[in-house]
């Protein structure tokens, strides 16, 4: 079977915005001993707060000490809103990304100057909204199932990929991908970016049911293999696992992730709709099918837990973000748990030295590697919005950054200065 791609060039000039949003920036304002700046760094963190409906980012030296700065910290900009999910690939830029459902969705890219200095360098709208984020090669990727889709597919169910050129000024180019019939008469819903390698990407294939005569098969997991041009190159199945995607609401987030030497580890949380268990299978590098050798029951590992969201850390390490019941998990439950999982070895420690208990956190953030760390952004019953940073190798937490005065850090990144900004 053969499946389709085209580009939409019409939309380009509608997509990408260059004027800002509400923003200003408060570099001028001066600081107590909380907010001294730090020295000049040719890296930084980013990191984001918010409290009553704006968003303040900064850029600083370092998430693991444990010091607390406000929103006043030098450079800090201000954004009116909200955003929900944050994009990034290597460090040259950071995408943030308000998740409006269905509706049209704003963003902003973010990025170190040369001297240093957070620059907010370009505001963009994805017309269709999207649901799932990822990157590849040299590209951020975001994804809207379910559109309908225009020529030469009119009238037809599929999804629009907006592919950002990080090696062309972050241009936008949004192409559409026919879902209908991608699995016999069932339409693909596409869930996680993992690099492929050649200008290719894997990316979770859910699948929805057009007719009551053929259901959807929960208990297998597709995966699709596409290219930079976003033509489907090859579907892969397998019969271990149930279908690929962490939920929250109408929200799906991607669980695919390459380990240190390229590999795709495919997650899937093994819902109560289904027979399988929380686990993982792997697409060793350049496969072109499952490595049947492998198999690694995750909710046995971590003690009856189910997986939502996976991050590699470094090697064969992984953090894992886990629903907080073991029983009747749906997509309303909380997922405030988290793991460390050796990929190779096929174990999970969960993660509780020096970090807050469950009954003790309210909410946590986005979280984030880098430099062999995982941080955690946490919100507890008590204390300031804290980032934690996580030791792989012995999953244990230590305590980090804290900002006072914000409800919540829902985002963290890090980024390299710029030559040309």
């Amino acid at each position: 079977m053969k499946h389709f791609s085209s580009k939409l060039m019409g939309y380009c000039a509608a997509v990408i915005l260059m004027a800002g949003y509400s923003s200003c920036s408060k570099s001028d304002v001066s600081g107590s001993d909380s907010t001294t700046p730090e020295t000049e760094s040719s890296s930084k963190y980013f990191v984001a707060a918010t409290i009553d409906g704006f968003t303040y980012v900064m850029a600083v030296n370092d998430l693991s000490k444990d010091t607390t700065i406000t929103t006043q910290y030098p450079g800090t900009i201000e954004h009116e809103g909200t955003y929900t999910q944050w994009g990034y690939n290597g460090t040259t830029a950071l995408f943030a990304i308000e998740y409006r459902q269905g509706n049209p969705a704003p963003g902003s890219v973010f990025q170190l100057s040369a001297a240093g200095a957070l620059t907010q360098t370009n505001d963009f709208i994805l017309d269709k909204g999207f649901n799932t984020i990822g990157s590849f090669s040299h590209y951020l990727v975001a994804a809207a199932n379910n559109e309908t889709l225009t020529s030469p597919y009119a009238d037809k169910t599929g999804s629009v990929f907006y592919a950002f050129d990080l090696d062309n000024d972050n241009l936008i180019t949004p192409y559409q991908v026919l879902a209908e019939n991608f699995i016999g008469d069932q339409t693909a819903n596409f869930v996680g970016v993992a690099d492929a390698g050649s200008d290719n990407f894997f990316t979770s294939v859910m699948l929805t049911a057009t007719t009551d005569e053929h259901p959807v098969n929960l208990d297998s997991i597709y995966v699709a293999r596409i290219g930079a041009d976003m033509q489907v190159q090859q579907i892969y199945k397998d019969d271990r696992l149930s279908y690929s995607g962490g939920k929250f609401k109408s929200a799906r987030y991607g669980q695919l992730a390459n380990d240190g030497d390229g590999n795709t580890y495919v997650f899937s949380t093994g819902y109560d709709e289904t027979t399988k268990k929380s686990g993982a299978l792997r697409i060793n590098k350049g496969a072109d099918s499952f490595d049947q050798d492998y198999y690694f029951d995750i909710e046995s590992a971590t003690g009856g837990y189910k997986l939502r969201k996976v991050w590699n850390i470094k090697g064969d390490y992984f953090l894992l973000e886990l629903y907080n019941e073991t029983d009747g998990v749906t997509s309303n439950t909380s997922a405030t748990h988290y793991a460390i999982a050796n990929m190779q070895a096929k174990t999970a420690t969960l993660i509780t030295t020096g970090f807050p208990s469950i009954d003790n956190i309210t909410a946590t953030g986005w979280p984030f590697t880098a430099d062999g760390k995982a941080y955690i952004p946490v919100v507890t019953t008590s204390g300031y919005p804290t980032v934690y940073v996580v030791d792989p190798a012995t999953a244990v937490a230590t305590k980090g950054i804290s900002i006072s005065d914000v409800t919540a850090i829902p985002g963290l990144g890090k980024l390299t200065a710029q030559s040309g900004l």
